[in-house]
């Protein structure tokens, strides 16, 4: 497409539009990306063309066009957003920050900068969600032209277009980009079977385009007969569709019977199911196949009737009814309900309600912090099929299919979902985590003293009442961290002979939180109760030194634990301490604890927390006010030491057979010691890496089963203290 075509359509449906600001655009655009090639050679300013043309062709706004044609630069070319808003205006350079990607920061892994990216995508589109439409039609040119890219690369960028992209365009309503999205995704993802349905479909393409043809002026004579005016289209389904289908319901191609589509347009709503009836007397159906997303609009606005009826010649044809307002709802999605505004393109809020989904998707940005758990809540929200459910009142909610009571309760509002205790469904009375089903009645059943905990996590499917949960349980348990530092703090300022609540009143705590970086005397004691500030460190700077006391002798770390301590440092902490991952963690060799396995903390005086099995003699014997509640985090990777004596017969080849039962567990080996024992026996003591005690268990049953094994055993060091 070139600018003259641009402009052109920008004429037919805007003629009052400001084309000077697409002209100025495309100067600076062909200047900034001057010397650029694409990968197929091609000057890249024909990418940035290619964008404005798509979003010309959704009638896009002349701002969101000249986005479309800047969009890289910023990017790609140092451009700044203070230069492009006084060349273009404010609204110009948000959109374009918007779709930037972010470059100045560092990041632990590739996969985070891509959660962190997607959602600086979001909150921009939370303030204009015109910038997502940018990015889509980024995406869609993008994969268009990704045939000069290495396999690796097509790969990875379909998987995040398949992931991401294209469901968001399903959930804008943007039907026309979602179909070709998925096709060229699964064109590089899968090619062998892309090719060889491609094939299938296209054996015999003439005679099936002459039959559809066929059948489309067959039924719309047919409905003229009968006095109803209409326009009826047929159209091949999109080979992701068929695909789908063809896994789905485990048929080969030859099986799926409905590969074609047909629509019919009418003028208006009572058109659409007087057309309906007339297609059902004309043609047997199939009862269960009837759909009405008129009456029952999904989520993303879009409204049709759907049906299957079997044709003259025993094929069975999906028919399509709507308006054409409808349809071109259905393809343009959110960009049909743009309405011009002193002379520029906006969008009520009361069509933006419409799209509930896309509302849900921008609160989870704004709630959620991390942009790794950002991204899981988005895919949640993205990928799940819909069901409407009704409050007692008649009022329709969207849910993904599986959301529970739960969804439904903070769909309703977030106070409703953080004090509900059950439902009503139907009138019968349901748990919390009672799946709902499609055209379920739910009254919500509510105590005000009800609230959150983290059993909840496991039963929330939506993204706002996974984010609206999180938020409530770390800040419980902040609060409750809080509230152990302060303990802890409080009371070895007692055994010294010194009043915490003086310290308070002076100021000298809230000092010396400022002093550890904290504004608040509260975050210290978080702090203390998270181990990232040893007490001894903290009392220094409270009390004279005299009166500080030599730390107990079975808290002091050798050599070897000190570098061990530095080493653990430098990775996640595998256990969560009051919510909180990034904490200085060791392990308690008195009972080595395992992930999986319960377990329970101890604030030590100069080494953070230690983590001990919750039965451990050890920890029992210790101080309680110093033992805090922690346990194992879910996405946290890692290998733990695990040791095992093993008891056998003296017989050639058991070094061998053992060594095989560890690498069938995929465990490995980090010290192998054997030694004769009586009465022809041998030990073998290992040392292992694991991932958590299933692992482990795992190679014990391994090993049992090895002929002349007579007992494996779990070794724990009984240790003296912490």
């Amino acid at each position: 497409m070139r600018l003259n075509d641009i402009l052109e359509t920008v004429k037919g449906y805007s003629p009052d539009a400001d084309i000077d600001l697409i002209m100025r655009a495309y100067v600076y655009s062909a200047r900034a990306h001057a010397g650029q090639l694409r990968r197929s050679g091609e000057p890249y300013l024909t990418h940035p063309i290619a964008v404005a043309g798509l979003l010309a062709e959704l009638r896009m706004d002349v701002d969101t066009i000249s986005v479309g044609l800047l969009h890289d630069t910023m990017e790609d070319c140092l451009a700044t957003k203070e230069e492009l808003a006084a060349q273009f205006g404010p609204d110009v350079a948000e959109m374009v920050d918007g779709v930037t990607k972010i470059g100045k920061l560092n990041f632990r892994t590739k996969q985070e900068a891509e959660a962190e990216n997607f959602r600086k995508l979001v909150l921009a589109m939370a303030k204009d969600v015109r910038v997502i439409l940018v990015k889509l039609a980024d995406r869609l040119h993008n994969m268009r032209t990704m045939e000069h890219m290495k396999a690796d690369r097509q790969a990875a960028i379909s998987n995040e277009t398949m992931d991401i992209y294209a469901p968001i365009a399903n959930r804008l309503g943007l039907s026309r980009y979602k179909g070709e999205l998925e096709d060229l995704c699964f064109r590089y993802l899968h090619p062998d079977v892309y090719a060889g349905l491609e094939n299938k479909v296209g054996e015999g393409r003439p005679e099936r385009q002459a039959w559809i043809a066929q059948t489309a002026k067959g039924l719309e004579e047919h409905l003229h007969e009968r006095g109803l005016p209409c326009e009826v289209r047929g159209r091949p389904k999109h080979l992701w569709s068929i695909y789908q289908k063809m896994r789905s319901q485990n048929l080969a191609f030859e099986q799926i019977h409905d590969l074609d589509a047909f629509r019919v347009f009418v003028d208006d709503l009572g058109q659409c199911y007087t057309a309906l009836g007339l297609v059902h007397a004309s043609y047997r159906h199939v009862p269960e196949r009837l759909k009405d997303y008129i009456a029952n609009p999904k989520s993303n606005g879009y409204q049709s009737l759907h049906t299957v009826v079997r044709t003259q010649d025993g094929r069975q044809i999906e028919v399509q009814i709507r308006t054409h307002e409808m349809h071109r709802i259905a393809e343009l999605g959110i960009a049909a309900h743009w309405r011009y505004k002193e002379g520029h393109l906006a969008i009520s809020r009361e069509d933006l309600s419409k799209i509930a989904r896309l509302r849900e998707l921008l609160e989870a940005a704004q709630e959620v912090d991390d942009p790794a758990e950002f991204l899981e809540t988005v895919k949640v929200e993205l990928f799940s099929d819909e069901i409407f459910v009704f409050t007692p009142r008649g009022d329709v909610k969207f849910l993904p299919t599986g959301a529970t009571v739960l969804d439904f309760a903070y769909a309703i509002h977030t106070q409703v979902g953080s004090t509900c205790t059950g439902a009503l469904v139907n009138g019968r009375m349901v748990p919390l985590r009672y799946p709902v089903q499609a055209g379920d009645t739910i009254e919500v059943l509510r105590k005000p003293d009800q609230k959150p905990n983290r059993d909840w996590l496991e039963w929330a499917k939506t993204g706002k009442a996974l984010s609206k949960i999180r938020r409530h349980v770390r800040e419980e348990e902040r609060e409750k961290g809080r509230e152990t530092g302060r303990q802890l703090l409080e009371n070895e300022l007692r055994k010294r002979g010194h009043s915490f609540n003086k310290l308070l009143k002076s100021g000298a705590l809230l000092e010396a939180a400022k002093k550890h970086g904290h504004r608040r005397e509260e975050l210290l004691f978080l702090a203390l109760a998270q181990g990232h500030l040893p007490v001894r460190k903290l009392l220094a700077d409270l009390i004279p030194a005299e009166d500080l006391q030599d730390e107990d002798p079975d808290e002091k770390p050798g050599a070897l634990t000190n570098l061990f301590n530095k080493l653990r440092r430098r990775t996640e902490s595998p256990v969560l301490i009051n919510g909180e991952t990034d904490v200085l963690v060791n392990y308690a060799r008195c009972c080595a604890p395992l992930p999986g396995e319960p377990v329970i903390g101890y604030i030590t005086r100069g080494r953070g927390i230690t983590v001990h099995h919750q039965s451990c003699r050890q920890i029992l014997s210790l101080e309680e006010d110093r033992r805090v509640p922690v346990e194992w985090h879910r996405g946290a990777k890692g290998l733990h030491s695990g040791e095992l004596r093993i008891i056998c017969s003296d017989e050639p080849g058991m070094l061998a057979e053992i060594g095989a039962a560890c690498k069938s567990t995929d465990v490995n080996v980090t010290r192998m010691e054997a030694r004769g024992i009586d009465d022809h026996k041998a030990l073998f003591t290992l040392e292992v890496s694991i991932a958590d005690v299933k692992q482990l268990a795992r190679l014990i049953r391994n090993i049992e089963k090895i002929n002349h094994v007579i007992s494996v055993d779990r070794v724990r060091e009984q240790a003296a203290g912490a």
